[in-house]
């Protein structure tokens, strides 16, 4: 076996084999926010990184298996970065289920494109069909869009997570522990933040370099963002590592629910609680628990219910149900919602369950939501 192990393949061969240890050790952690998004960035940066070091190093002779899937896990890197932003600053709740798989969408279809040709190739090797001129056809359409779309797709939310943190203030509270908490939140997205502006200007100048010069060594100029990688990947590793020890779920408030009304404990939680609401309006996710408003707030779960019986005399889903309704009586009246359906715009804000949605409406507005369309319907007419 004859393997080309320059200084350069033994850099990207270690910073994979780092990042693999990393993203082991993130996916098995579970105090720390969005663990399992930034163990997909660092899966996709091992990946590159094997693979680079397989064509550069002259293994790709011997050892085909990067052959198969090109230009797939990389459109994990945009989506990922951005959903772990959102998890550290506990924003990740308000994200649905079908918008996070949306986001994915290019990375699946990419998976699936190449799947349908290996079905195809086997098709082709048995006789059973002859697909010869489709196979070239597709693979030349997709090596012709696959990496421009890629760094399309990851241009894209770098300006979508450029644009929140730039639009985000530091959270003013009086509690030292949560001012500490957001810091260092800030702090560490920016360094992350700083390394994706990066990665996006020289994964752009390594994509025209072709269209430009005439790059003297095949493929070297590739080197340079690969190294970029492979240092983020030995960085990354270390200081990381000592994020997940420092940066975790804010832990709740123990405090005796005795001992509430006595200090005006109740007072503030409930000005947290609201704030949850209506700022960062939580009671978007139609999963939202009094897990997840505790892990968000850093209060006790029963200290919530406490809180909300004292406060607001209600409970936990009336409160929040509230909050969908009056979301539900602000939206139909917009004229971009005209097209939606009642549930289709009750699922919107938040309603998971058409009948929870009837039920709850009906009780807190005395009518049915039907109802209360047709008579907003006729209001506007007149």
């Amino acid at each position: 076996m004859n393997l080309h192990l320059s200084l350069i393949n033994i850099l990207i061969l270690f910073g994979a084999i780092q990042g693999l240890i990393f993203s082991v050790v993130l996916f098995t952690s579970k105090r720390h926010p969005g663990t399992f998004y930034l163990g997909l960035v660092i899966v996709a940066m091992v990946y590159n990184g094997l693979e680079t070091f397989n064509w550069s190093s002259g293994l790709e002779d011997y050892f085909s298996f990067f052959d198969f899937y090109p230009f797939v896990t990389i459109f994990l890197l945009g989506p990922s970065f951005y959903l772990y932003f959102n998890a550290l600053y506990l924003r990740d709740t308000q994200v649905s289920k079908a918008k996070k798989a949306l986001f994915f969408t290019p990375f699946f279809f990419q998976l699936l494109v190449l799947t349908i040709g290996w079905i195809a190739t086997l098709f082709n090797l048995l006789r059973i069909f002859d697909m010869r001129h489709w196979l070239e056809w597709t693979m030349n359409l997709y090596l012709s869009y696959s990496e421009p779309w890629s760094l399309l797709f990851f241009l894209i939310f770098t300006g979508l997570a450029l644009r929140d943190f730039s639009g985000d203030q530091e959270e003013r509270r009086t509690d030292r522990k949560t001012v500490l908490r957001s810091r260092e939140i800030r702090s560490w997205v920016k360094k992350l933040l700083v390394f994706q502006t990066l990665l996006g200007v020289l994964w752009t100048a390594t994509l025209l370099v072709p269209y430009v010069l005439e790059w003297p060594y095949n493929w070297s100029y590739y080197y340079p963002v690969e190294i970029f990688l492979v240092i983020f990947l030995y960085w990354i590793a270390i200081v990381g590592y000592s994020k997940l020890k420092t940066i975790h779920f804010p832990e709740p408030n123990l405090m005796p629910s005795t001992e509430i009304s006595q200090n005006g404990e109740s007072a503030k939680s409930l000005r947290l609680i609201t704030h949850a609401m209506e700022v960062d309006k939580l009671y978007l996710n139609p999963e939202l628990s009094l897990a997840i408003l505790a892990s968000h707030t850093g209060i006790a779960p029963k200290l919530i219910s406490l809180t909300l019986n004292q406060q607001a005399r209600s409970n936990f889903n009336d409160f929040v149900n509230s909050f969908r309704v009056e979301a539900f009586c602000t939206e139909i009246q917009k004229e971009e919602n005209s097209k939606l359906t009642l549930i289709g715009l009750a699922s919107q804000c938040g309603f998971n369950s058409p009948a929870t949605f009837q039920r709850t409406f009906k009780k807190m507005k005395g009518v049915t939501p039907k109802v209360f369309a047709n008579r907003l319907k006729l209001s506007q007419n007149n």
